[in-house]
């Protein structure tokens, strides 16, 4: 799998893989970043649809059409911010527990949609983004990959650790 965001999207565009592939690839990978702590919450369910309509779209878009730059790239959203429809959110908090999934997307989980991203889950953050490190009083605590004796650091720690 391709290593960045616009590089994933081109391989998906010109059918190198399909967007399926791609989320499966994510998905397995979720395994080490669950292991130290970069992932609060975990929906395959979500991404495959998504991935799945990406794919469906790319089988169908009109010649001449517009394609979305990252059509089909898997992604997880910061547990902090705009909300993003079919994912919980916490803000690291035990104040706010792990409410159902929200019905409807922030203005920003819109725009990053509209950009193509399949979001399957989302990362660890601080209690409501407020430490240098994404230790939440409603766990995990996330480690650093490279060194789990360490802190990946504050508000975006599960998101540097995945």
């Amino acid at each position: 799998m391709a290593g960045d965001a616009t590089s994933l999207g081109e391989a998906i565009r010109m059918g190198r893989l399909t967007a399926s592939e791609a989320m499966e690839a994510s998905l397995a990978a979720t395994g080490r970043w669950a292991e130290i702590g970069a992932i609060v919450h975990l929906d395959p369910t979500l991404g495959r649809t998504a991935a799945g309509n990406a794919d469906a779209r790319l089988r169908h878009q009109p010649g001449g059409g517009r394609i979305p730059p990252f059509l089909g790239v898997p992604s997880l959203a910061k547990d902090l911010g705009g909300p993003f429809a079919g994912l919980p959110v916490a803000a690291g908090s035990n104040m706010l527990g792990r409410r159902a999934a929200v019905a409807e997307d922030s203005d920003l989980a819109e725009r990053l949609r509209g950009a193509g991203l399949c979001f399957f889950g989302l990362t660890t953050v601080p209690e409501m983004g407020l430490s240098l490190a994404s230790e939440p009083a409603a766990g995990p605590i996330c480690r650093n990959p490279l060194d789990e004796s360490r802190t990946p650091g504050g508000s975006s720690g599960g998101a540097a650790a995945a």
